[in-house]
């Protein structure tokens, strides 16, 4: 069973808050608070509340996902609400920006208040002293992750490491890029020190060494790719990327081989058995029975993902006045072309090969079991439902969507249409090969075999799944053949389909660099790639079976701006701060 996490963190610890909220909000709190945390039993709730914080709307549950979905080139949405990220309508004003911002900075309030409470906490056991060890890490963990998150969104950040009280100076201005990430380094440097590679059952279980240095691995690299835009010297940053890719695949325990089929991982069933094999650190949501809707423990994610016409694959009651039962609100929409790119070169399937067994033979995996374009009312009965680019087969089946969907979060035990028990993996062992494969190409100026072997262990899984006959792609690359900016780019193109659906693509995109070197690859996509796709959404003729129009749809490409590269900071943090200064072009 799931862990249930104390959500309600605030209660025992200082009401959360970000770098300048209200003063009348923030200066009694800590005054009542004296004494509440006096053992490592009220630590160790108080990190699993901590923890809730990720689970709340705010964060990975809502808010901060639509922004990580919709902000990308590989999702739309016709949802009002969230139709403004896509659409790149969004400005300093928008709801969602100023509940990630101000969410992260009450985490970060609650990491600096635990860790000054730390060292008058008694021990009188050696499994205390160990726990208190212990809880120091994933308290730095944390911290880490909240300034690693928030330098990627909005650049520099005011740097807090102290918790609020009435001597707190709440009018300080943002800390250089390189400044937080000095922080999240010295962070994640001593988290590693402090925690084991697999936690105890009786311990806190949330995070582990393993994940401190996953965690650092990927912020290296980004780091490093942050410096080469910048005019700066990358090649240590990039060095360190590869040195803790190397501890979590070399000394973590985690295997690619225990997950064999990649739709296991998306089984809800299996999520618990996913940590310590693949999965190195997630947002665990769980089915909440104690509290409804959108502050429960659960998540929303097979709603968001999955289409109204699709029934019995999530908790909602109904979909959109429909009738129709534990249906999708098909809020999350692949773009056509997105799915169109894996139907084609290394990961897709012939289509002029006949015969079921050779034509399933030569699709990647992953396609099969990541994308929906096909789908019944219920589970086992019903009209049939597709999407572009499938065709109906009869005249009972529906005029087809023309948007795609994924299928990773399914759950038709869910309890409401915001309470599910998908997780959202953060960290997987997939990604570690990829970013030391990338890191590698880096340093040595091109793929060496080794970087090559590691990006093949990916495409090996893929041609793994529940058939009789292994498939024959992908491919695996070959060495000796691409160039640094070519493999670069084979690598962007992997992460886009090994982890559509996790929150990756907007960070990849803003990052890496594209075919040319020259520029990231969102100006490349806004600038040179779309604008070569026909513009509009697929049109579907019943008459003739087949599809015409465009392969994105009537909003999402637009012109490429730079200001695009971070988010605005919210402009209630400046209203209440004039230390503040906005990011380019907001």
């Amino acid at each position: 069973m799931k862990y249930r996490f104390i959500a309600l963190f605030t209660l025992l610890v200082i009401a959360a808050v970000s770098c300048n909220k209200n003063l009348d909000q923030t200066l009694y709190d800590t005054q009542t608070l004296e004494g509440n945390v006096k053992t490592t039993a009220d630590v160790v709730k108080m990190i699993q509340g901590l923890y809730g914080n990720f689970q709340s709307t705010d964060l990975y549950k809502k808010e901060l996902l639509k922004l990580l979905t919709l902000c990308g080139d590989d999702f739309n949405s016709s949802t009002t609400e969230f139709q403004v990220y896509s659409n790149k309508s969004y400005d300093p004003t928008s709801p969602s920006i100023s509940a990630s911002y101000s969410a992260y900075y009450n985490i970060i309030n609650n990491c600096n208040y635990l860790l000054e409470k730390l060292p008058s906490i008694n021990t009188i056991s050696g499994s205390d002293s160990v726990l208190k060890v212990r809880a120091e890490g994933n308290i730095l963990f944390f911290r880490a992750f909240c300034y690693f998150d928030l330098v990627r969104l909005f650049g520099g950040v005011p740097l807090r490491t102290a918790s609020t009280s009435v001597n707190t100076n709440f009018y300080i201005s943002r800390s250089p890029v390189d400044s937080v990430y000095a922080q999240i380094f010295a962070d994640l440097n001593r988290a590693d020190s402090l925690l084991a590679f697999k936690s105890s059952p009786d311990g806190i279980v949330l995070t582990n060494k393993g994940a401190a240095f996953a965690l650092q691995s990927l912020a290296y690299l980004t780091y490093g790719n942050y410096l080469d835009r910048n005019g700066g010297l990358a090649l240590d940053a990039y060095k360190n990327a590869s040195r803790c890719a190397d501890s979590v695949i070399l000394k973590g325990g985690y295997s690619l081989n225990l997950v064999t089929n990649y739709a296991d991982l998306w089984n809800v069933k299996n999520e618990s058995d996913m940590y310590g094999s693949e999965v190195i650190f997630g947002i665990r949501f769980t089915r909440d029975r104690i509290v409804a809707s959108s502050n429960s423990q659960g998540s929303d994610l097979p709603a968001r993902f999955l289409p109204t016409t699709m029934g019995g694959v999530t908790g909602n009651p109904t979909a959109n006045g429909s009738g129709l039962i534990a249906a999708g609100s098909g809020t999350y929409r692949v773009m056509p072309w997105f799915y169109d790119y894996y139907r084609s070169g290394d990961t897709d399937y012939i289509s002029n090969q006949t015969g079921a067994k050779t034509d399933y033979q030569f699709r990647d995996y992953r396609v099969d079991t990541t994308f929906l374009t096909s789908w019944r009312r219920t589970p086992t009965s019903g009209t049939f439902f597709n999407s572009y680019p499938n065709k109906t087969t009869s005249s009972q089946d529906s005029l087809p969507s023309p948007f795609p969907f994924i299928s990773k979060y399914i759950d038709g035990k869910g309890i409401d249409g915001t309470n599910h028990e998908n997780d959202m993996y953060l960290l997987r062992l997939s990604e570690i090969y990829l970013i030391r494969a990338e890191a590698q190409n880096e340093i040595n100026n091109g793929p060496t075999a080794a970087a090559i072997a590691d990006f093949n262990k990916l495409r090996a899984r893929a041609r793994n799944g529940n058939i009789t006959l292994p498939r024959k792609k992908p491919y695996d690359l070959k060495n000796g053949v691409l160039t640094q900016n070519e493999f670069r780019t084979k690598i962007f193109i992997e992460r886009g389909l090994e982890f559509i659906g996790e929150g990756k693509r907007w960070f990849d995109l803003v990052r890496m660099k594209d075919p040319t070197g020259s520029k990231t690859m969102y100006e490349y996509q806004y600038s040179t790639f779309l604008p070569t796709l026909p513009k509009g959404s697929p049109v579907y003729d019943r008459t003739t079976k087949t599809w015409s129009g465009g392969k994105t749809d009537d909003f999402s490409v637009v012109p490429f701006n730079s200001k695009y590269l971070l988010f605005p900071i919210p402009q209630q943090e400046i209203d209440l701060n004039n230390k503040l200064s906005q990011n380019p072009g907001w």
